[in-house]
C-alpha cells in the first residue's frame, strides 16, 4: 500500500481526495485542501460555490455545506499569521451534504508546498 496519497492541483488549488485512495473508504468522502490565505477567504465566504468551482466531488456534487468550523478567537488561543496557508478538511456524506473544518497551518506547524502540506 502506498502511504503517500497523491495531491492534485486543480486550477491552482491543492487538494487530496482521500476517498479515492486505499487510506479511506468511499464514504464519507473526505477531501483535504491546502489553501493560500486568498483561496481560504473565498472558501470561507461561500464554501458551496468554492466546492462547485473546483469540482471537489465530481462523482456526487454537494447540494449543502456547513459554514467552516475554525479555531475560536479568545485569550490564549493562537490566531492565524498574516498570509497564513490553511488546511481544510471536508466530509461529504451520502445525502450530498458536507461539513468542513479549517485550521491555519501557522498554528499547527505545517508548511504548504507543491506536494501538499508538510506537517
Amino acid at each position: 500500500m502506498d502511504r503517500k496519497p497523491p495531491w492534485e492541483k486543480v486550477s491552482g488549488v491543492q487538494l487530496l481526495r482521500l476517498y479515492r485512495t486505499d487510506l479511506c473508504p468511499d464514504l464519507p468522502g473526505i477531501v483535504l485542501l491546502d489553501l493560500t490565505a486568498e483561496q481560504f477567504e473565498q472558501f470561507h465566504k461561500d464554501p458551496l460555490a468554492f466546492a462547485e468551482k473546483y469540482n471537489l466531488y465530481p462523482e456526487q456534487p454537494i447540494r449543502w455545506i456547513s459554514h467552516v468550523a475554525m479555531p475560536p478567537i479568545g485569550q490564549g488561543i493562537p490566531q492565524a499569521a498574516e498570509g497564513s496557508r490553511w488546511l481544510v478538511a471536508l466530509n461529504h456524506c451520502k445525502a450530498s451534504c458536507a461539513t468542513s473544518a479549517a485550521c491555519p497551518q501557522s498554528i499547527i506547524g505545517c508548511k504548504g508546498g507543491p506536494e501538499g502540506p508538510a506537517c
